[in-house]
């Protein structure tokens, strides 16, 4: 039964349930609590805030997309491959991990402008894996190009999160992932010319 689970994970549900797959970051306190079957004050004794609760949940988010995204490139066979387990790892998370309406970072992002410093941290935290990992990844293909390659990787993938809120997560993917193969063959056909 949901209130036998520790407030505190109850409320990292809710608020994944409620900021992030049914609604948005401006979702009222009072519809998080209820959802996860919990008082105001336990969330403000566990996460001191409704900020510090939205930190914790992406804080969470990040650490399992990270492993999901830590496996896939794991299972990678090729350079190529662990450049693109991006697209891989994002089905995985979507099917059997955290399904979200599109990208909770993104969407923190453009719900809360000024975010404060703990959720602006985390937002910062994913950008920076996703920025450092394309780029590593990137540089055994594209050499002196990989920054540029990266860069439009990291586009062809916020693109593909986008789209997940047009159409089935399933088509999103594929879709951003045959992107993502065409700018690897085109900076491919580059290095080696």
């Amino acid at each position: 039964m949901k209130s036998e689970r520790p407030v505190r994970e109850r409320l990292l549900d809710a608020a994944d349930d409620v900021l992030f797959v049914d609604g948005s970051v401006s979702t009222p306190v009072d519809v998080i609590v209820r959802t996860a079957s919990a008082s105001p004050p336990s969330l403000y004794k566990h996460f001191g805030s409704k900020d510090g609760l939205i930190a914790a949940a992406l804080r969470r988010r990040l650490a399992i997309w990270t492993q999901v995204w830590d496996d896939a490139i794991e299972a990678a066979q090729s350079d190529e491959d662990r450049l693109l387990a991006l697209w891989p790892a994002l089905r995985v998370y979507q099917h059997e991990r955290l399904t979200e309406r599109w990208c909770a970072f993104s969407g923190t992002a453009a719900a809360l402008p000024r975010p404060s410093a703990p959720v602006a941290q985390v937002l910062a935290d994913e950008t920076a894996l996703l920025r450092d990992r394309l780029r590593k990844y990137a540089l055994p293909i594209a050499g002196q190009q990989a920054d540029s390659l990266a860069a439009q990787l990291f586009i062809a993938y916020t693109g593909t999160m986008a789209t997940m809120l047009r159409e089935p997560y399933e088509q999103a993917i594929d879709k951003g992932e045959q992107t993502a193969r065409t700018l690897v063959a085109a900076f491919t056909t580059t290095k080696s010319a």
